[in-house]
């Protein structure tokens, strides 16, 4: 997966690794991963006759897979986290935000002695659900007892694919949300469900349309935010098969030496594209990427957690799990820093 980004003259032609724009684990989270590590292997060693714990290099190398499957995977999800990522408490199952009404006004004097009139703010909350997801798989005690003898090389296959369904569920999460995770009555919702959303229709089959039929489109998305005040460069979220096209195809007989993405990303309007095969095809995602309008919240990032054994017969068990979330902002007068083109 490639990330273009048109700050970078080098990033406009060949692309940004998405590995660059992966979230981290704060300090307290990856402590708290490695408390609970500790804690299962301590109590499996006070069980006679129980099987070894996992040694700390399988730990390691299966954490660097998950990591792998992440690149790959959270291509909207990983860009926006390690962005506008923030740590949350694992307790947390919904967290506000604020929307005040405009008070207050700026003062000036010559000598700082008087002071500006104070308003009374009128404050409401706004709720976004922080779900769990997670994704088990297992070994059998006799497959791990033959894995020992050969260094560990178990097969990869059940934890790759238990990487992969959590994987998948983030991106779908940030994208779409999931109105079944509901709290307090505020459901969870993704950049191209939230109500807030400012919304248009594509005009264009933006896998066969010309370069002046991608700018038009671009331009009309943007032009959204600029009508809730937001006039910054955004961020597009789009198809990877549409922006593969917009990368291999002139934008006119008039420009042969410049693809349709070259123009893209020479837009003011435009601080990046990131192309990803989630999103649906003919779909422009514009975001003000900044805490004003949108941000990550991290209960736990994805990892690996293995669970008791009491016995030694028992299989090991195993849970690929993340606690993360998209939370969409919108101010008191409902400006809301995404826009969506379908």
């Amino acid at each position: 997966m490639r990330v273009y980004n048109s700050r970078n003259p080098s990033g406009a032609d060949t692309g940004i690794d998405i590995p660059d724009r992966m979230p981290i684990a704060s300090q307290e989270q990856n402590n708290w991963l490695l408390n609970r590590r500790r804690q299962v292997d301590a109590h499996e060693l006070n069980f006679l006759g129980n099987a070894s714990p996992l040694p700390r290099d399988v730990w390691g190398e299966w954490d660097r897979e998950g990591i792998e499957v992440q690149r790959e995977v959270l291509a909207v999800f990983g860009d926006l986290a390690a962005a506008v990522g923030t740590p949350m408490p694992i307790g947390k199952l919904i967290h506000y935000f604020q929307q005040i009404s405009d008070s207050g006004e700026a003062h000036v004097s010559l000598d700082g002695r008087s002071k500006g009139r104070t308003d009374q703010q009128v404050i409401s909350y706004q709720g976004t659900p922080l779900p769990i997801i997670d994704s088990p798989f297992s070994y059998g005690w006799r497959q791990m007892e033959a894995a020992r003898t050969e260094g560990y090389q178990l097969d990869s296959a059940g934890r790759r694919n238990a990487d992969f369904k959590v994987a998948k569920k983030l991106e779908s999460i940030a994208l779409v949300g999931d109105t079944s995770i509901v709290v307090d009555g505020k459901p969870l919702y993704g950049l191209t469900t939230h109500p807030k959303r400012n919304t248009r229709s594509t005009t264009n089959d933006l896998s066969a349309c010309t370069g002046p039929e991608w700018t038009a489109d671009v331009n009309a998305t943007i032009k959204l935010l600029h009508a809730d005040n937001f006039r910054v460069p955004a961020t597009l979220y789009v198809n990877w098969d549409d922006w593969f096209y917009a990368t291999q195809t002139d934008y006119s007989t008039q420009y042969p030496n410049k693809t349709i993405a070259q123009r893209i990303l020479e837009n003011g309007g435009v601080r990046e594209v990131i192309p990803a095969s989630d999103v649906p095809a003919d779909t422009i995602i514009a975001v003000v990427k900044d805490r004003r309008s949108i941000q990550v919240l991290n209960g736990m990032p994805m990892n690996s957690r293995q669970q008791f054994r009491a016995n030694p017969e028992d299989d090991y068990n195993f849970l690929v799990m993340a606690a993360q979330a998209i939370e969409i902002k919108f101010d008191a007068e409902d400006n809301c820093g995404i826009a969506h083109s379908s």
